[in-house]
């Protein structure tokens, strides 16, 4: 049912900009992506919206922190075909999601400043990102959602991937998404049981935690060179 009303919506959105999928489509990594599930990939796209004509519905997709001493996460953000007037975004980072369970929530927020960018990939598609976060990431394995915020009206879909110019992983290919959903009564069920198995266009950015040695030597670099610049100038 959620499946055949996301191809209609998504139908209607074709109409009211019936240019929008003939846009070329361009990388959108951001500077600084630790993860980056892909572009995307004109298939379709999974509700994703808070205040829209929808009260609330939310797509999770999973990356790796694969760096040894994690990640320190600055932004996040996802990518959602809408034509709603964002005026916030919510955001989540959870651990241990399966089947009908939300796993232990992580970090998470709300924001009434989102960045909002188009992709360029359809006139549509929208960049929404939460920035200004300060969370540390152990390695391990996580799931993450960035929702638009709406004003009553419209609607907001999470963009469908494949994985092209994806950064980290996994890469837009193996379908571990969830959708958790009080307007649709979902609890974290598997995309594909909406009918949708697909990946999602989400990202992560950030730095990588540095290891005590790679610090030390950057330490005794900047040392270094403070000497050779005094005796430089003696």
């Amino acid at each position: 049912m959620i499946g055949r009303l996301i191809r209609a919506a998504l139908l209607v959105l074709a109409l009211t900009a019936p240019f929008a999928l003939n846009t070329t489509a361009i990388a959108q990594a951001p500077p600084g992506s630790l993860w980056y599930n892909g572009d995307y990939n004109y298939v379709n796209g999974l509700p994703n919206e808070r205040n829209t004509l929808v009260t609330q519905a939310a797509a999770y997709d999973d990356f790796n922190v694969t760096a040894p001493l994690g990640w320190h996460v600055t932004a996040v953000f996802s990518d959602n075909l809408t034509f709603a007037v964002i005026t916030g975004a919510d955001w989540e980072i959870r651990s241990g999601v399966s089947e009908g369970n939300s796993g232990t929530l992580v970090a998470s927020g709300t924001t009434s400043s989102p960045l909002v960018t188009p992709t360029g990939r359809a006139e549509n598609e929208f960049m929404v990102e939460v920035t200004g976060l300060n969370v540390t990431l152990a390695p391990g394995h996580y799931w993450l959602n960035v929702t638009p915020v709406g004003n009553g009206t419209a609607r907001s879909f999470n963009s469908t991937t494949s994985g092209t110019n994806c950064v980290g992983t996994p890469c837009g290919n193996d379908q571990n998404a969830f959708f958790n959903s009080t307007y649709f009564g979902t609890f974290f069920t598997s995309t594909s049981n909406e009918y949708q198995p697909y990946d999602y266009s989400d990202g992560v950015i950030g730095t990588v935690v540095p290891e005590p040695a790679t610090v030390g030597l950057l330490t005794c670099g900047v040392g270094a060179l403070l000497i050779a610049v005094r005796r430089h100038a003696a």
